[in-house]
């Protein structure tokens, strides 16, 4: 396959999680979801879970939304061929989250008591397969985080009400214009906006 090269925008909102849990938060609704997934049960940091995540976020008070639109190159985006589709948007959403992920990571060290949120399940372990699957216990249980989504939240909603980008969709089996991809640090204090200013402004690759 052809190279990809991107724009990523990001956007970020900055809110107390109670007004976002009020007009974001699901559960029942997403977890029920969950298990129509192919990779339902094959990854610690999806559901369900062996705890409950609404004890779970009475620990935190502020939610920091990060939203990025991620919009491949022209040329390879046309080029994109149906068989290739899947791949072509794992290669995309895996080129970001190199780049975000570390900063998340170091952000959650640098605020005490706050919980970051991947754009996607953990893949930590990755080339390896999650040890889920085989019934064995995390091996970095310590570093595994999970998704909004994962936790029972509304992303589509998340981005087009919350943040004004809309998720689209790919059609006749061409990949969507753009990628939507939401990633989180939840806390119990407020972080202010420049704490986020590397992560919302990754390079163009």
């Amino acid at each position: 396959m052809t190279d990809i090269s991107y724009r990523a925008e990001g956007t970020l909102c900055q809110l107390p999680l109670e007004e976002y849990m009020s007009g974001y938060f699901d559960p029942e609704r997403f977890f029920a979801l969950c298990e129509h997934c192919p990779t339902y049960l094959t990854n610690w940091s999806c559901p369900p879970f062996t705890y409950d995540v609404r004890d779970a976020l009475l620990r935190y008070r502020y939610a920091n939304i990060l939203v990025h639109r991620v919009t491949p190159d022209e040329r390879s985006w046309t080029a994109c061929q149906p068989a290739d589709v899947t791949d072509y948007c794992f290669r995309l959403i895996s080129a970001v989250r190199d780049q975000i992920d570390p900063l998340l990571y170091d952000l959650e060290q640098e605020y005490e008591g706050s919980r970051l949120f991947t754009a996607g399940r953990c893949r930590l372990c990755l080339p390896r397969s999650c040890t889920r699957s085989a019934g064995d216990p995390c091996r970095q249980p310590d570093r595994m985080r999970s998704s909004l989504e994962s936790w029972g939240f509304d992303l589509s909603g998340t981005t087009e009400r919350l943040a004004g980008i809309p998720m689209v969709w790919g059609k006749e089996g061409h990949p969507p214009r753009y990628l939507t991809m939401v990633s989180a640090l939840l806390s119990p204090e407020p972080v202010a906006t420049s704490a986020f200013t590397r992560i919302l402004h990754c390079k163009e690759l």
